[in-house]
């Protein structure tokens, strides 16, 4: 059982903060991703597939537990609000311990953004290239350079936030470096008698988005069509929206700012698909292509002047939490199959483990997707899709979401409720949660919601002793 012949290896290629529809796959008709449309096209593509937060740290932890923020613990990004949450998710189940124990080489590249990085014992790992090693080869080299230094380059100056050409050379960039460690590993491994699973992480296209040539003049920012959603007046919608215009200094920019600034971010996005080619060459050449299973995915996606709102902050629009999600399986998922089903990335975590054949521990909320690569929907699969959010930085902001094919709700227990019917208004841009005549459709909306919060365990909907109704989400038997 532990042979490669019996179980495929695992090739996890995860970026960070790339929209949807920031792929040919997904409808992009400007953005050229060949390399990573060519995973969508031998295998199956998601059209629904969520992120279950949208914020890094908590997202990955989902990733690598199968588990919500509110259960794994990793409630916001590593280091904020003084490292309250940096403990939470150490005692949980991950699958790079679960996979090793069961024959598994396994690795990871890249970002990690999680506690206790390089720390392989720990979690499983039997290989580890960290983003330390990245920083400190850019030294090495004789570059000056840092992520915080470049978004200091580029902050918002007079034409465009955030976007330009990179001082670093195409080969010393994140994630051209990603993809020389995960080809090492996979000319290692592939000569191996056990499977590997290769987690390769890119920084990109997460801002700064700063970029090589010529990847940074790639694209005219004049073919950059005008999102459904940027004039956003902001009706009935939580203030804290507008704040964070102000936080991020974004409410200046214009249309124009905002191509440049979705041209050069494309650029990042080919960048990267490139780097995609070289691996899937890498396993050509190697002869394990055909014993390779590849999914491609990302932690969240990117407002990028969507509703004139900058990076993933404190809402609940798609374009943050819809995100591409590709898997390849050659001899087992037809090809250029599509999914319609809801799927969350807490359901990676356990897909693995069936893949590898473990047990999936106990406490785990994902569904393995193995169902679907096969082209069957269970009878008891999902028919909506969840999202929370506990803040970051500056703030904590309780916020929760669910929606379905049509509607979606947002519960804001500190603002305005959000209900959107993503039909009629795909958008996001008419709040119909305060109108009267949807006060059905709220309530019903509303029980979905409490269904889901107490079936996974969210303690913002407990009742007794100092707890009663949680802010109108539901109404208690307390209340007379």
């Amino acid at each position: 059982m532990n042979s490669k012949i019996d179980r495929p290896n695992i090739l996890f290629l995860l970026t960070d903060m790339q929209r949807y529809d920031a792929l040919g796959f997904n409808g992009n008709t400007v953005c050229k991703t060949p390399a990573i449309d060519r995973i969508a096209k031998e295998g199956m593509r998601f059209f629904r597939a969520y992120t279950p937060i949208a914020l890094c740290s908590p997202a990955r932890g989902s990733l690598l537990t199968g588990m919500y923020p509110h259960n794994h613990g990793q409630l916001s990004n590593l280091g904020n609000f003084n490292r309250a949450f940096d403990l939470n998710i150490l005692d949980k189940s991950a699958y790079p311990q679960i996979l090793s124990n069961a024959g598994y080489n396994v690795a990871h590249i890249g970002k990690w953004h999680l506690p206790k990085e390089g720390d392989c014992a720990f979690w499983g790992f039997d290989k580890w290239h960290t983003g330390s090693e990245w920083n400190k080869s850019v030294r090495e080299a004789g570059f000056d350079w840092g992520y915080a230094q470049e978004v200091q380059r580029m902050e918002w100056g007079g034409e465009a936030p955030f976007c330009g050409r990179s001082t670093l050379p195409a080969e010393y960039m994140q994630e051209c470096w990603t993809a020389d460690r995960t080809i090492d590993l996979i000319e290692g491994y592939g000569s191996g008698e056990e499977p590997f699973m290769i987690c390769s992480s890119f920084f990109g296209p997460h801002f700064p988005y700063n970029v090589p040539e010529p990847y940074d003049t790639m694209y005219d920012p004049e073919t950059v069509e005008r999102w459904i959603n940027f004039d956003e007046q902001f009706v009935d919608k939580p203030s804290i929206q507008q704040k964070e215009m102000l936080r991020w200094n974004a409410s200046h920019l214009t249309w124009p700012d905002w191509q440049k600034v979705i041209a050069t971010y494309w650029g990042y996005c080919t960048f990267i698909d490139d780097q995609v080619k070289r691996l899937l060459d890498a396993l050509e050449h190697a002869g394990i292509m055909d014993n390779t299973i590849i999914v491609y995915s990302s932690d969240h996606g990117d407002m990028l002047g969507s509703h004139r709102l900058f990076n993933k902050m404190m809402n609940m629009y798609n374009e943050t939490h819809q995100v591409p999600l590709a898997i390849c399986w050659p001899g087992h998922v037809e090809p250029n199959s599509i999914c319609n089903d809801f799927v969350s990335l807490v359901d990676i975590m356990p897909t693995f483990l069936e893949i590898a054949g473990s047990d999936i521990p106990e406490g785990v909320d994902g569904c393995s997707l193995m169902p679907l690569l096969k082209g069957e929907t269970p009878p008891d699969w999902r028919e909506d899709i969840f999202s929370e959010h506990h803040g970051y930085e500056p703030a904590l902001c309780t916020i929760r979401m669910v929606q379905t094919t049509k509607w979606k709700y947002v519960y804001n227990p500190c603002s305005e409720d959000e209900l959107y019917d993503l039909e009629s208004d795909p958008g996001e841009l008419h709040n119909l949660a305060p109108k009267l005549g949807y006060k059905h459709v709220l309530r019903r909306m509303k029980d979905r919601m409490v269904k889901w919060l107490r079936e996974t365990n969210d303690g913002i909907v407990n009742e007794g002793g100092w707890q009663s109704n949680s802010y109108d989400l539901f109404i208690s038997n307390r209340e007379l």
